[in-house]
């Protein structure tokens, strides 16, 4: 089949970016979505489409593409291929399996031949980064993650990417920056790694060019330990809960997520769940990053129940609004609470079915 065109995400930064190939052939079509993770897993995810309908190719972009938060870019072939081969032998050096029809794409990571490199890839999949404290806040997410990708290629000393404090790829949960030059900035970071969670402060030197930022050096002081508690009393914020009750679950939950492909669909033990990210990034702007403050609502059925959490009163008026006039033939309010703190995560992960006995 001949290519036809390929789309990106510029979301490398975040650690994860989705890409679309579609090749033809006379009456034939065939799209491959891959979902490519820099921090341990290469080929993270693979789906193929033969000669689907519009909407199946729309649905499909929107649940590879719809919650990471950046611009999607038409790229070349070339630049497509080198990314299949890339994170491919990446999964292959993790040993880990690759996912899918690995015969649909393993020729591309055995076979295809480029003089591509990483660093003419960069710019095409990392959004530009606007100010210090973006950079700095990416910059820390890097570091926890061990993403010695992105470090190196945002570093002048090569010698930075091999400096770690995690045992594993970690996930930074919530960082705050400080301003102490116009070249140094502090973080101080929270984070998750293989053995609990922890603190620690790390110094960047940084400097920009006509390319952008760049790392001059980077020193990381001695991790603390902090209970689990903790982590939730620092990340945790004030919740809407709205419960309607439901009728006909599974056609409600099927019209729902078909016009909301977008969203993260997790099958918990009592019942679905879904996350409704931003469109954007813009969290990592801000001196205080948060890990969940890309999440603009979440949403769980359970039995003949279905609760919406929202963070804000705009969000929490627009939301219910909109699912009261698009699914009124199947919800009807019942309860709304709110409340200092998340709730409705640890409602879901919890295994009850009861809501009001599990606040009990």
């Amino acid at each position: 089949m001949i290519f036809d065109y390929s789309k990106i995400t510029k979301s490398r930064l975040m650690g994860s970016l989705g890409l679309i190939i579609k090749y033809k052939e006379k009456e034939d079509t065939l799209y491959k979505y891959f979902l490519l993770d820099g921090e341990g897993l290469g080929i993270a995810d693979y789906v193929s489409l033969k000669n689907p309908i519009q909407k199946e190719v729309a649905k499909e972009e929107e649940r590879l593409m719809g919650g990471l938060g950046e611009n999607r870019i038409y790229i070349k072939e070339e630049v497509a291929l080198f990314l299949v081969k890339h994170f491919g032998n990446k999964t292959i050096e993790y040993d880990k399996e690759l996912p899918g029809e690995v015969k649909e794409y393993i020729n591309i990571i055995e076979n295809f031949d480029t003089q591509l490199t990483l660093d003419d890839i960069y710019p095409i999949i990392c959004k530009k980064i606007e100010k210090e404290v973006e950079f700095i806040n990416y910059m820390t997410m890097r570091f926890i993650a061990r993403d010695t990708e992105s470090l190196k290629y945002f570093s002048y000393n090569e010698e930075i990417y091999k400096n770690h404090i995690t045992n594993i790829n970690g996930t930074l949960l919530k960082n705050q920056v400080t301003k102490r030059s116009e070249e140094v900035y502090i973080s101080e970071a929270l984070y998750e790694d293989s053995d609990g969670y922890y603190t620690c402060k790390i110094a960047f030197n940084i400097d920009k060019n006509k390319e952008g930022y760049k790392i001059n050096s980077l020193l990381a002081t001695d991790k603390e330990s902090v209970y689990d508690f903790d982590v939730f009393d620092e990340i945790s914020k004030s919740e809407y809960i709205d419960i309607y009750k439901v009728k006909k679950n599974d056609e409600l939950l099927n019209q729902f997520y078909d016009d909301n492909p977008f969203m993260l669909k997790s099958e918990m033990e009592e019942g679905i769940f879904f996350t409704r990210f931003n469109f954007n990034n813009n969290h990592v702007k801000e001196n205080i990053y948060v890990i969940n403050n890309d999440i603009k609502a979440i949403y769980y059925q359970v039995e003949d129940e279905f609760f919406v959490g929202t963070y804000c009163e705009r969000d929490r008026k627009y939301i219910n609004k909109i699912l009261l006039a698009k699914y009124k033939d199947y919800l009807t309010i019942k309860d709304s609470y709110f409340f200092e703190e998340n709730v409705l995560y640890d409602f879901v992960e919890s295994g009850s079915n009861d809501f009001e006995d599990f606040l009990d």
